[in-house]
């Protein structure tokens, strides 16, 4: 049975691909006390498939092929009384084009009448033509939505709807990060799309409007609508509900048994895709870290075929889905977004207070920016620290890629670089990988150095140094690149081992310390200890069964590299 790539209709999936039950949820979501929900996870974690799961289990028109569609699996064993009791109205809000405020109101218009038309089709013997028409001629998403209202109440008396919607946040999330005005204007007090809730909300005093689920990444939108839709209860954080969408260890190795990994491959594949689509956290007392389930399943996908790993680890449209999502780094401004950096790339993490209320009524600060990050699925809980807060870090190779795409972008402006300073890393990087020379990766990293700011140059540390060696050897796509990296408690700072797929005739390990010129006195003993560090990483299992493996200590003095010592 194949895997579900690219698949997000639950019919389809259910009957004719491997599908990891999650339909024991179905039931636990009907015993919690809110009727109206909000379930936030980043992007590409099975949100849409869940959505469609739930239209086909209340939907009152499959319920002819309840048994087809969910009896092998836990809820169709167990059912509810409300199995397909429901008229299930459906809106998706992703596509929306952004590019001025009336694009987003039309756009959002012809999405509601669009769910809307889909809902009369699914519900034709209540509905007839006259009723497409006067939702046609609606001017509005709010207009029209009244008028649907309207006509429910004299056409199907007594129904009950389930509403569904998903991506509610994410033409929002664009707007957040380029128009913050006109995201005011649309979600505040007279916007269109808090009205939009206001109508609904209207409706579930009513009676008319039963339940409601809605998926989206962040929890801004729902935050700022405040009044509008002060009913709704966002459920993300609870422990109960954390493995709803993602997958588990446990299932993931099920996934792989599946599509023919053998037992004696298991341990080194895992160990790869763990490194690449695990990591995800979203609460720091819950069971388990999470894959990301449409990263995996394409892994799988190809893996399946071809019992060999995909030329590249990551999807290209997942990574051009991510890469939008990388443009919110900046949305605190540059200031911001480079102390964030700074501490996710060169300290390894960033210390914040969840921020689970959002407001553009006031100032954001620090937590804000981090924890935006974190409902955007760019950082992961790390662990609850002592004294308050939580850590975070990247949660996997995928996003520290985006990290240090970025930042190397970041470098290049601010060093007043040509963007031909791509080219000139990837030669670098093949004349490390081809023939171990180092000599000319070094040149540009003290190139990058030597152009920072007075500002950069005199806050720079080891840390920053770690981050300008990782950011400029990550566009290459040559090396994972692996920061910190613990082995038997000790932690080297760098290991480049070569991605899947990608010949290179060496690796590294890099152990490195910096001085500033000033302290240029202590080049020896600084050279000392890097070599004593790096000799003891060496003697870990890991680094002694790395292949082809290049150690060096290297010390930095100002933007020169003074030392650069092969180990081991």
């Amino acid at each position: 049975m194949k895997l579900p790539y690219g698949q997000s209709n639950f019919r389809n999936v259910a009957t004719e691909f491997y599908y990891v039950d999650r339909t024991a949820y179905i039931e636990h979501l009907e015993g919690l006390a809110s009727r109206f929900l909000f379930y936030l996870r980043p992007r590409k974690f099975g949100k849409s498939l869940f959505i469609s799961m739930l239209g086909h289990y209340y939907g009152e028109e499959w319920k002819e092929e309840f048994g087809r569609l969910f009896g092998k699996y836990y809820i169709g064993k167990k059912p509810t009384p409300l199995a397909n009791r429901y008229l299930v109205l459906n809106f998706d809000f992703s596509g929306i084009l952004t590019d001025t405020r009336e694009l987003v109101f039309q756009q959002f218009a012809s999405k509601v009448k669009f769910g809307i038309l889909a809902f009369f089709s699914a519900y034709r013997g209540y509905f007839k033509e006259e009723d497409r028409e006067e939702i046609k001629r609606q001017g509005s998403a709010n207009d029209a939505l009244k008028a649907l209202f309207e006509i429910v109440r004299a056409k199907a008396p007594g129904k009950q709807l389930y509403i569904l919607i998903d991506e509610y946040d994410h033409f929002a999330n664009e707007l957040i990060a380029f128009q913050l005005e006109h995201f005011r204007e649309i979600v505040g007090r007279n916007g269109f799309v808090r009205k939009f809730y206001e109508v609904i909300k209207e409706e579930t005093k009513a009676g008319l409007v039963d339940r409601m689920f809605v998926t989206g990444v962040s929890p801004v939108t729902v935050d700022s609508l405040t009044s509008g839709f002060n009913i709704g209860k966002k459920i993300s954080l609870e422990l109960s509900l954390h493995d709803m969408m993602g997958f588990t260890e446990p299932e993931t190795v099920d996934m792989l048994e599946h599509i023919g990994v053998t037992k004696d491959k298991m341990p080194a594949l895992l160990e790869d895709i763990r490194n690449w689509y695990n990591g995800y956290l979203f609460h720091p007392s819950a069971p388990n870290r999470l894959y990301n389930p449409n990263m995996l399943i394409y892994f799988g996908d190809h893996y399946q075929m071809y019992q060999s790993y995909p030329e590249k680890m990551l999807d290209d449209n997942i990574a051009s889905d991510y890469g939008k999502i990388r443009r919110m780094l900046g949305v605190g401004g540059e200031a911001h977004s480079l102390e964030i950096l700074e501490e996710v790339l060169a300290g390894g993490g960033a210390r914040a207070a969840l921020t689970t209320q959002f407001s553009f009524e006031r100032q954001w600060e620090h937590d804000d920016y981090v924890s935006l990050l974190f409902w955007l699925g760019m950082l992961t809980v790390y662990e609850k620290p002592v004294g308050g807060g939580w850590t975070f870090r990247a949660p996997n190779a995928v996003i520290k890629q985006l990290y240090y795409e970025y930042f190397a972008e970041t470098l290049r402006q601010r060093a007043k670089l040509k963007e031909g300073m791509y080219e000139e890393i990837s030669r670098a990087v093949v004349s490390m990988a081809a023939d171990n020379d180092l000599k000319p990766f070094l040149q540009l990293v003290e190139k990058v150095i030597g152009r920072l700011s007075v500002r950069d140059a005199r806050n720079f540390n080891e840390s920053n140094l770690k981050a300008i060696f990782a950011a400029l050897l990550t566009p290459s796509n040559v090396y994972l690149i692996r920061s910190e990296t613990e082995m038997e408690r000790r932690f080297v700072d760098l290991l480049c081992t070569s991605l899947p797929g990608v010949p290179v005739h060496w690796n590294f390990a890099f152990e490195l310390k910096y001085l500033k010129k000033k302290d240029a006195a202590r080049l020896l003993e600084k050279s000392e200890e890097a070599r004593s560090q790096l000799q003891e990483y060496l003697q870990t299992e890991e680094l002694r069964q790395a292949p082809k493996l290049a150690a060096y200590a290297i010390v930095f003095v100002g933007s020169e590299a003074q030392v650069v010592e092969r180990v081991g």
